[in-house]
């Protein structure tokens, strides 16, 4: 019984909606059936834990009854209708906009035209300023209503069907390339490819010049664009433009989408090509993310954006960023990750500064949840014994580290990322110093592999003529 759907829903209210339902079932407007009624009060009467009983329950609502089950599960149900239309009207109740529309659609119906009007003039001046595919949505919504109350006035003369046409267009494009945007996304994190149906034939027809002036369009377009043909570097530049012109005009959960696509481009940039014009974008767009709140949700921050942003401020020497988001930001970690997410990343900060006593302290306090954090800590270790001549370490350190990766049974990207590392690393140990050749035709082999962890770092090693004594 306790899988049922009514209970099911039932135990993911709230206590102030618990007694607004109750409130709903007592309005007559609503619900007339006093058993529904106490079948609702029974429930609300159970203490928190206790088990639903169907023979006390059934009682409770029909006190003068022996048990029927099927009368019960009736009456389930129909408690069931009630409280789903009571989530319908709480879900409309937090949007005035689709209030005003559908009360432009009842003036239609009536044929009020001047009443029409005013709703009209209401729900335009909510929208102002916004500039999402729904607001072109509820526009084209809007001009439907207006145009079906024009031909009810006017049979045989023209009709004002352009804008709904071009209304139309707009939120078509809009939604697909958003949805595509979105698609593409998670294609590059789960390997999953999919079918885009008449995109591309959108893409070979449609003069897009008349529609990029639009943000909800133009954000879209250029996202999805780059993240297909990442090499056109025109696109990452107008999506960036159009995301700090237009970025507030979107709800903070689309911000924050925008803002990852623009994080995950470059990072992508920065990984596969080692560009540190890329890294300085990066940087860029998490101090702006941040100012804006489009990283932060629910007041948490995920650990891994965390240690992105402080890496990607240390790459860049933005060393007074990093201390600031740290000192900023660290109350936002999850607390079981807090410490430990925090230690590691101020230990990527005093590795840069080349406080190495200092990092390998921090490191040594740091418990890794998670494999990407400790494969990271055993890369910082690797450049610290490197850069500190501790070779015995390092050797030591980079068999441990084949080993684990070995162990791992998933063999994900970055896990193959990190594997090239530790091969590279090995090879940069054994170097002959005496052999410049050997070291020249090393940093080729590392600058042609795209998918390597702290190629940059690899490649700056390799250009200095001998290791450290």
């Amino acid at each position: 019984m306790t899988n049922g759907k009514l209970f099911q829903l039932v135990r993911t209210l709230s206590l102030a909606e618990r007694q607004q339902f109750r409130d709903f079932l007592h309005s007559p407007f609503h619900n007339k059936r006093e058993d529904c009624q106490r079948l609702w009060a029974a429930l609300e009467g159970m203490k928190e834990g206790q088990l639903p009983e169907k023979e006390r329950l059934f009682q409770a609502a029909y006190p003068k009854s022996p048990y029927d089950d099927q009368r019960f599960r009736l009456l389930q149900s129909s408690l069931l209708g009630l409280l789903e239309s009571f989530l319908v009207l709480q879900e409309l109740g937090q949007i005035e906009l689709e209030q005003e529309l559908l009360l432009i659609r009842a003036y239609r119906k009536r044929g009020l035209e001047k009443h029409l009007r005013g709703a009209r003039r209401r729900a335009e001046k909510q929208l102002e300023g916004l500039k999402t595919a729904e607001v072109l949505r509820i526009r084209h919504e809007i001009e439907q209503e207006a145009l079906l109350l024009e031909a009810q006035k006017n049979q045989t003369g023209p009709l004002g069907f352009q804008p709904l046409l071009d209304l139309w267009d707009q939120y078509y494009l809009a939604t697909k390339l958003y949805h595509a945007c979105s698609a593409k996304s998670h294609e590059a994190v789960a390997n999953t490819p999919y079918d885009y149906g008449l995109l591309d034939a959108l893409f070979g027809r449609v003069d897009w010049e008349r529609y990029l002036s639009l943000p909800a369009i133009s954000l879209y377009y250029h996202a999805y664009l780059m993240q297909l043909r990442p090499e056109e570097e025109a696109h990452f530049a107008a999506f960036k433009q159009s995301l700090l012109q237009h970025g507030d005009s979107f709800p903070l959960a689309a911000r924050k989408d925008l803002f990852m696509v623009a994080a995950n481009y470059c990072t992508t940039k920065c990984n596969k090509e080692s560009q540190m014009d890329y890294a300085r974008e990066l940087n860029e767009i998490f101090k702006t993310g941040f100012a804006v709140g489009a990283f932060q949700a629910q007041g948490q921050l995920s650990r891994f954006t965390f240690r992105n942003v402080v890496a990607t401020a240390v790459v860049v020497s933005d060393f007074e960023w990093a201390e600031q988001f740290m000192e900023g930001y660290q109350a936002y970690l999850p607390p079981r990750y807090r410490e430990s997410t925090a230690n590691s990343s101020r230990a990527l900060l005093e590795y840069q500064r080349q406080n190495y006593g200092k990092a390998l302290e921090l490191l040594q306090k740091s418990e890794y949840h998670g494999l990407v954090f400790n494969l990271s800590a055993k890369a910082l270790l690797i450049k610290i014994y490197y850069e500190t001549g501790e070779y015995g370490l390092l050797d030591a350190h980079l068999a441990a580290m084949r080993t684990f990766i070995r162990r791992q049974k998933k063999t994900s990207y970055s896990v193959a990322n990190f594997r090239q590392l530790a091969y590279f690393a090995q090879r940069l140990l054994e170097l002959n110093p005496y052999e410049p050749d050997a070291r020249a035709k090393l940093r080729e082999e590392v600058a042609a592999t795209k998918a390597v962890t702290d190629k940059a770092w690899l490649l700056r090693m390799l250009e200095e003529k001998n290791k450290l004594e």
